[in-house]
């Protein structure tokens, strides 16, 4: 075996083991040492091939120094390893709860059954328990026995609390049997993942009294999620009226906003409301989504003037009159950064500030706000001509997302991309564009020549000639292609920008595959970094138009491949079985 599998650390391993049994450990030694020059360094095996190497030199050396009466100490003796083993309590206090800030939660608890002295260290060392995080336990319910208890060790240190999973869930025992814990913590970070009744107002049963408020004086950041149906007007009373007055984000998660006819509009509320201190909003609809017009979005919105990052997911906007049609954020919040539209429905696109540097519509039906120009011209927004535009409006975005969008046309398309800074758009996100022709991808080379990300799958009318215009973007470095087409010719294309040399003939494939892989070769011999492939990431799941052979091919260029096609296999073995049935 050994002399057939020269480079299979097995045959060597077997061999010296045998020698070894026969007592010539000379011999066994020879095998072991020949194992590790050929064999891989990378080989699993290599590190069992090591200790046994250290194991037979010391039985030898052991019986060299018995002839001179010297000893010599076992390297696999357990007890020597353990008075040699650097023991983490001799270390400052301070330097232990720092490296223990680095473990998770659930695995710091798993550590007190290392050792008396651990466990001894963990609970009496109340900044171990400074973030409670209940997300990546058991599958089981947590008891509010077990949080107590958890609280009780911190002694008034928790700073971040993570409630996932808890039973009972009841507000009354959360405000009555926790909360008294938190009144002396700094408490900065909150994420609740069941019913937040607890939190709104008095009507609900479950109002929490001044002295229960102040557990929560300090937050930060406020994740909430679970609660079955929450009125718009819970929504901004919990915010702007002074309940969380150091709260910098806020995230509501997997609540069905609600506005009741009942309700006026959100300007004539109250007048008690106080603009927030807001940076991050995020609301996360579910199901139905919240329905609402552009005067009470307006309304809402202009109580957080320092947003910074705004994401609404599952909104239907409307307009009830025709003075305000669209949002005004470049207003509203001059300052925001990050925008994100999902899965909603406005009458017009809202503008931006020209500080937006992301922009993200996906599975939207709206369009980004283009212009045109009019006889005087002034450039107006061509769905709201009495708008005037906003030139700087797209000019810093570094992220535009318009995936999934079946209402965005080639006239858009480029009258958004005309409106950004080709030298700052970074990454495109433009999957299921039906809409979009093959022609308008060359031009995205074009018009934003620094690309670093961009997502163009499932999409059928991108083809090997279009996939071949993007040769022009020289800094991309995470290309997206799945469910498409595109075949193993059109990857080289674009690796090679042209299948036609000098003389106008056509270069054959394999002659082009050579000469990128050549390249590739050059600049990993010489390090000159103009032959370096930008492209670092490639993504063609379900493309079956391109073998597991060429996308091994194209993993030896050193570029990290994603070809997945187990779901397409995953279809067609369900219609398999449909037609034997």
């Amino acid at each position: 075996m050994v002399k057939k599998y020269r480079k299979n650390a097995k045959g060597y391993l077997r061999a010296g083991k045998i020698y070894q049994l026969m007592g010539d450990d000379v011999k066994a030694r020879q095998f072991y040492e020949v194992g590790l020059r050929n064999v891989d360094k990378n080989d699993k095996l290599q590190s069992v091939m090591k200790q046994m190497h250290q194991t037979v030199s010391w039985r030898l050396s052991k019986r060299e120094k018995a002839r001179s009466g010297e000893t010599l100490s076992d390297p696999n003796d357990s007890e020597l390893r353990n008075q040699q083993a650097f023991d983490l309590m001799q270390l400052p206090v301070e330097i232990i709860e720092i490296i223990f800030r680095y473990v998770p939660f659930n695995q710091l608890v798993r550590l007190q059954n290392v050792s008396k002295s651990w466990r001894m260290f963990m609970l009496n060392n109340p900044m171990m328990w400074s973030v409670l995080d209940f997300r990546k336990c058991n599958r089981r319910s947590i008891r509010c026995s077990t949080l107590r208890k958890c609280l009780h060790r911190a002694q008034g240190s928790v700073s971040e609390l993570y409630l996932y999973n808890i039973w009972p869930r009841d507000a009354d025992i959360i405000g009555n049997e926790i909360v008294p814990y938190l009144l002396t913590a700094g408490l900065q970070v909150l994420h609740v993942d069941f019913n937040i009744n607890i939190f709104l107002s008095s009507n609900r049963g479950h109002a929490m009294s001044d002295t229960q408020w102040r557990a929560f004086r300090n937050l930060t950041v406020l994740k909430l999620g679970g609660c079955e149906a929450l009125e718009s007007k819970e929504l901004v009373e919990l915010i702007c009226q002074s309940t969380f007055p150091s709260l910098r984000v806020l995230h509501f998660y997997g609540s069905a906003l609600t506005r009741p006819k009942s309700f006026p509009s959100l300007s004539k509320w109250d007048t008690n409301f106080k603009p927030s201190n807001l940076r991050s909003l995020i609301i996360e609809n579910s199901g139905a989504g919240m329905i609402t017009d552009t005067e009470d979005l307006v309304a809402f919105l202009t109580l957080h003037p320092h947003l910074i990052s705004l994401s609404l997911s599952h909104f239907v906007v409307s307009n009830s009159s025709s003075t305000n049609r669209f949002i005004d954020l470049a207003t509203i919040a001059p300052h925001l950064v990050e925008l994100s539209l999902i899965h909603s429905l406005f009458t017009a696109a809202p503008t931006v500030p020209p500080s937006c540097q992301k922009f993200a519509i996906p599975d939207s039906c709206l369009k980004p706000r283009t212009t045109t120009r009019q006889n005087n011209g002034v450039e107006v927004y061509s769905d709201d001509s009495f708008c005037v535009a906003n030139p700087a409006e797209y000019k810093n975005l570094r992220h535009l997302d318009i995936s999934s969008n079946t209402i965005l046309t080639d006239q858009d398309f480029l009258g958004v991309l005309s409106r950004c800074d080709g030298t700052l758009l970074q990454r495109l996100d433009m999957n299921a564009c039906p809409k979009i022709t093959t022609g308008r991808v060359s031009q995205i080379a074009e018009i934003c020549p620094a690309l670093r990300v961009l997502l163009i799958g499932q999409n059928s009318w991108l083809t090997d000639a279009a996939l071949a215009a993007l040769h022009g973007l020289r800094e991309l470095e995470y290309l997206d292609i799945s469910s498409t087409d595109v075949t193993f010719t059109g990857l080289l294309l674009y690796f090679a920008g042209s299948d036609i040399d000098a003389n106008g003939k056509r270069i054959p494939l394999t002659t082009l595959a050579a000469r990128i892989q050549g390249r590739v070769n050059r600049y990993r011999t010489s390090g000159d970094i103009g032959l370096r492939l930008p492209l670092k990431t490639l993504v063609m799941n379900s493309c079956t138009g391109v073998s597991l052979q060429s996308s091994n091919w194209i993993r030896s260029l050193g570029i990290h491949v994603e070809h997945d096609l187990s779901s397409m296999y995953d279809y067609t073995n369900k219609n398999k079985k449909k037609r034997k049935l």
